[in-house]
């Protein structure tokens, strides 16, 4: 079964048609969008300070070289015969220890500054980044459009496969897709407004229904993008152990009702799952249009 036809028989839901093809907007594009620059850039916030960090060390590092090499030179000739003169070893050994100590303090204070830099670089300062740095969904005209250059940057930062994250974005912008414009069985067109939180946390809950059914490696990717847009609260929108049939009829019943909040539709079905058995009710009973 297609993945297109998947979602759909898992939502109660079908994409509009034409000319008997689903119509789909969908797009991936090598765009880099506005607010992804810092994801492109990586984790650091100056590179090219942190480069002349290194420049500047590595340059210390090789003055120090040049006055160890030499003396260890020298110390390897006296352990094979003596100085004439104690005093050229005394005198020796003072100059040279004296400059080592003072281009030691040099190197030192410079990996100082550039641990301080490079601490400064992490997951924390990089993550979150909006949802918009990765892919868009238009409401006007219903469409989505993927970034792949920013989620190959993902991918390399974090570790994942960049095709599994690539799959597992498109099941999410796919199911955010048929919610946003899919038919009810019956034909008819329903839209709520600009309502992200709620789109978002239906998605999650069909995309991670089917990711279950893939290897861990797709659950996890899946886990990290959404952590990577701070996303994670919007998974609690629907409890993932609640039923694929509570979360559908939830979803239709808040499609057709602009009037009434997801809240009220969800604590609704949770009220007629715990009386249906000693006071049933019909389900007609709700103000679907």
């Amino acid at each position: 079964m297609s993945l297109r036809l998947e979602a759909e028989q898992a939502m109660g839901l079908r994409f509009p048609e034409r000319n008997g093809e689903a119509v789909i907007r969908f797009e991936e594009t090598m765009e880099v969008p506005h607010g992804a620059e810092v994801l492109m850039r990586g984790f650091y916030r100056d590179p090219e300070d942190i480069k002349k960090g290194f420049k500047n060390l590595h340059q210390e590092t090789a003055n120090l070289l040049e006055i160890l090499i030499p003396r260890r030179a020298r110390l390897r000739e006296w352990l094979e015969e003596l100085p004439e003169q104690p005093k050229e070893a005394e005198s020796f050994l003072r100059e040279t220890s004296e400059k080592i100590q003072h281009q030691d303090h040099r190197v030192s204070q410079l990996e100082t500054e550039l641990i301080s830099k490079l601490a400064e670089s992490s997951l924390e300062d990089l993550f979150p980044l909006p949802l918009s740095a990765f892919a868009t969904l238009s409401y006007t005209d219903p469409s989505a459009k993927i970034f792949l250059r920013t989620l190959g940057r993902l991918a390399e930062i974090l570790k994942l496969s960049p095709e599994v994250l690539r799959q597992v974005v498109r099941v999410h912008f796919l199911n955010s897709l048929l919610i946003l414009a899919g038919q009810d069985l019956d034909g008819q067109s329903f839209q709520r407004g600009n309502e992200d939180a709620i789109l978002i946390g239906i998605a999650s809950f069909f995309t991670i229904k089917h990711l279950k059914k893939h290897p861990p490696e797709f659950q996890h990717c899946y886990g990290e993008w959404v952590k990577a847009w701070g996303g994670k609260s919007f998974l609690r929108l629907i409890p993932q152990e609640s039923s694929i049939e509570k979360a559908r009829a939830a979803m239709i019943f808040w499609r057709r009702n602009p009037e009434l909040s997801w809240d009220d539709i969800w604590n609704g079905l949770h009220s007629f799952e715990l009386e249906k058995v000693t006071s049933p009710r019909a389900l007609s009973s709700w103000p679907v249009r």
